[in-house]
């Protein structure tokens, strides 16, 4: 290759370098322009999200609150009806104590012999009514 060759090849190539170099800045704004346009559409997404994030936290927090009352409220109404439970669960063992008491007094009377009862007269008038 001679040397005037080896200078064309090289001219060319030039050339052709400064082409692209002079064809990618308007390109390049385009694309900056375009990502400029993704990157506030991605920052309001944020904002949207966020904004959903928080309003959904602050939701959850309400709905624990109102969880946690409800069930203190269950758990005093357990108490409550315990104790009912329990009060007449006594009432009940006392009655039957009180029964058995009574139906051991009652065979015992039955049991033991009669004692004669003192004799009452009862006149029977005809004229009373």
């Amino acid at each position: 290759m001679s040397r005037a060759n080896k200078a064309l090849v090289v001219l060319v190539v030039a050339a052709l370098g400064l082409w692209g170099c002079a064809q990618g800045p308007a390109n390049s704004a385009e694309k900056i322009k375009s990502l400029e346009g993704k990157v506030s559409k991605l920052e309001e997404d944020y904002k949207a999200a966020t904004a959903a994030r928080d309003a959904v936290k602050k939701k959850l927090a309400a709905l624990e609150e109102e969880t946690a009352k409800k069930q203190q409220e269950l758990d005093q109404q357990l108490t409550a009806r315990t104790a009912e439970r329990d009060t007449a669960q006594a009432q009940f063992q006392q009655f039957r104590k009180s029964l058995r008491t009574l139906l051991g007094q009652a065979e015992a009377a039955i049991a033991a012999p009669a004692q004669p009862a003192a004799a009452t007269t009862v006149s029977i008038d005809p004229n009373k009514s």
